[in-house]
């Protein structure tokens, strides 16, 4: 297998580390939606490390993408043309969920007026109360956590279809 034909280590290790970080973070606000509200802060505990682990992804998706944009690009996968342009736009929406999820999410709670911790450090507020702004984030964070889903979905069968029924070595790009 060529050299261009290979993803580099740096590009393999953020995939795989986000992927993770991704799976654990769905999990976690899937679960935390059935937390009761109440003076326990149990609630606030797990929404705190959704919001910690959401603006980690949120940095290391900026670092994929700087990375992405200065690597040379990895060839393409032999196939149909419709097939490279779905691929293609599939690989650029996941990119802009992965902004758009702790994109909103973090300015979701900015306008909450409750404080956003970062692994325990409370960060500087930025900006007041403001529901209406809440609510239109909240709405933005929920749809996009579901095409996100829904997308990774897709991405997992386009794997799964390329290495175990066309027997494309993917998993060779990716050592």
């Amino acid at each position: 297998m060529t050299h261009n034909a290979r993803y580099d280590r740096l590009s393999v290790w953020l995939h795989w580390l986000m992927a993770a970080l991704l799976l654990a973070q769905i999990a976690l606000g899937l679960w935390m939606l059935g937390l009761p509200k109440g003076g326990t802060g149990v609630r606030v505990y797990w929404f705190n490390v959704h919001k910690s682990i959401g603006m980690l992804l949120g940095l290391l998706i900026v670092l994929r993408l700087a990375w992405a944009l200065a690597r040379p690009r990895v060839a393409a996968l032999a196939q149909a043309r419709h097939l490279q342009l779905a691929a293609s736009g599939a690989h650029k929406l996941l990119y802009a969920l992965m902004l758009v999820m702790p994109l909103s999410g973090f300015f979701g709670s900015v306008f909450s007026g409750y404080p956003i911790r970062f692994f325990g450090m409370r960060l500087p507020d930025i900006a007041g109360r403001w529901d209406a702004a809440k609510e239109l984030l909240s709405m933005v964070h929920k749809v996009s956590a579901l095409a996100l889903i829904l997308l990774i979905a897709l991405h997992v069968a386009a794997f799964a279809y390329h290495q175990l029924v066309r027997k494309e070595a993917l998993l060779q790009r990716m050592r």
